[in-house]
């Protein structure tokens, strides 16, 4: 599912506005600092080592419940963001709008797999 991710990460950016793009070091993908690509992939672990303990840690008993938690996740920890980006950051809107649609691609991506994914050990135990 991780390197779902990344893959989504790197199709999302090469999408990306220009101003967007110029915030981040770079005019494309290869200009992209280490520093900032080392940064995005520990990012991205971490929500979903996150993702993964938090449904390892409900006793919600569907898939379907694990899936509208982790939609829900997104929708209230990460939504509310776009009025301090917009309030702190001098993006368009529709620039405001492209920075925070990746979380929801990354949210929907670990939506739609971990909740129905069933290993048969758990590194969350204990």
């Amino acid at each position: 599912m991780y390197v779902i991710q990344l893959l989504a990460g790197a199709i999302w950016y090469s999408a990306a506005p220009a101003d967007i793009k110029h915030a981040v070091e770079g005019s494309s993908l290869e200009g992209m600092s280490a520093e900032t690509m080392f940064g995005f992939c520990i990012a991205l672990f971490v929500y979903t080592y996150f993702s993964a303990w938090l449904l390892a840690k409900t006793n919600l008993r569907s898939s379907f419940e694990r899936l509208v938690l982790t939609i829900s996740s997104w929708l209230f920890v990460v939504l509310p963001n776009i009025f301090f980006v917009g309030l702190f950051v001098s993006f368009s809107d529709m620039s405001v709008g492209y920075l925070l649609s990746f979380g929801l691609i990354s949210c929907l991506i670990a939506a739609f797999i971990l909740p129905f994914w069933r290993s048969n050990r758990s590194i969350f135990k204990g």
